[in-house]
């Protein structure tokens, strides 16, 4: 999923005083397009995660307005990851450094973290049934194991 973020400076620079994204949604969706377009153009073109056999997506809308993409990739075989190390190489499930890399280990944490929930917070929107519907909290993985319905489990 690639989702549109409404502080992007390509979005953010270009508001007049005083708005806000929500009320300029045709500049969000031309920023939003120019990074949709970007990826798909480093997946298909300069072959990111190898050569693609199908790549398919899907454009919807969050209820805020803000748009995102569904993308389905399949890959050649001989270019498909099948062990830990070579999934590790795709996808990175840790921490960024925050001295190294303080913006995107901000990024990660106001937009990639799942916020406190079952009995610390039992009202918060994941829960259902007195449980949380996401699977949290997560058992840890001292390494990423790759199970046979194709799901890995990161550490």
């Amino acid at each position: 999923m690639f989702t549109s973020n409404p502080c992007w400076d390509a979005l953010t620079s270009e508001l007049l005083p005083g708005q806000t994204p929500a009320d300029r949604p045709d500049l969000v969706v031309c920023v939003f397009n120019m990074y949709k377009d970007a990826l798909l153009d480093d997946i298909a073109n300069n072959k990111i995660f190898g050569q693609t056999h199908t790549c398919v997506h899907l454009i919807e809308f969050q209820k805020c307005g803000l748009p995102y993409m569904h993308l389905l990739l399949s890959l050649f075989p001989y270019h498909r990851p099948l062990t830990p190390a070579e999934v590790d190489s795709l996808i990175c499930a840790s921490w960024p450094d925050p001295q190294q890399e303080p913006i995107l280990f901000n990024i990660i944490k106001c937009c990639m973290v799942h916020r406190p929930c079952a009995c610390t917070f039992p009202h918060a929107p994941c829960m259902k049934d007195g449980k949380c519907s996401k699977g949290f909290p997560k058992s840890y993985q001292l390494q990423m194991l790759m199970t046979t319905e194709g799901y890995p489990t990161y550490t």
